[in-house]
């Protein structure tokens, strides 16, 4: 009889926290909301965005070891900005080479995903929550939003990658036509071996 209450309790607190989960995601998204939309258009630094607890607590499992490098880089932006459901901020780096040290950080208040796209040395990597729902291997990078201010960020790693497959798409062509001569191009004595009578 004991070990039935305590069965029934269980089942219970279970089926409530898979009620309460969805709930406190959406309390989540309404707090950061309350949060980022009065910031709109003031330093981020000034009002420490990195050093809020609602936005450090996610960005730091989020970026792991990449977290102190994405907040440096975050630090020299100017301001926080919106663009319909989308608030971000975008570093302001010095240098104004296109691969130049760059860090942009992303939450869309529609779905409450966070995303932070990460330039250095050269490489681009972008650390995005999946959806809230979705399983974390289909949907990690699937449906991210990027205000218009990025979008040049992501085409240039678009431009490069396409870069990248290109070289070695004509690489592997160029040592397949090569392999290819010299397989139907007899040489040598194996030519004489197939002329002889």
């Amino acid at each position: 009889m004991r070990v039935l209450k305590v069965a029934a309790v269980l089942c219970c607190g279970l089926m409530l926290s898979a009620c309460v989960a969805p709930l406190l995601a959406g309390a989540q998204s309404q707090l950061l909301w309350a949060l980022i939309k009065p910031m709109v258009g003031l330093d981020p630094n000034e009002v420490n965005l990195f050093e809020q607890p609602l936005i450090k607590d996610r960005m730091q499992p989020l970026l792991g070891e990449h977290y102190g490098t994405a907040v440096n880089l975050l630090k020299t932006a100017d301001e926080i900005q919106q663009q319909g459901p989308l608030f971000y901020v975008l570093s302001n780096n010095a240098l104004t080479q296109p691969m130049a040290d760059k860090a942009g950080f992303v939450w869309n208040s529609q779905s409450n995903q966070m995303a932070i796209l990460l330039q250095q040395n050269g490489k681009q990597q972008i650390f995005s929550e999946p959806l809230a729902g979705s399983s974390e291997a289909l949907t990690k990078n699937a449906g991210l939003s990027w205000p218009t201010e990025m979008q040049p960020l992501l085409q240039l790693q678009q431009q490069a990658s396409h870069a990248v497959t290109s070289g070695v798409q004509q690489a592997v062509s160029g040592a397949a036509s090569a392999a290819s001569d010299v397989i139907s191009t007899p040489t040598g004595a194996a030519a004489n071996a197939v002329v002889a009578p």
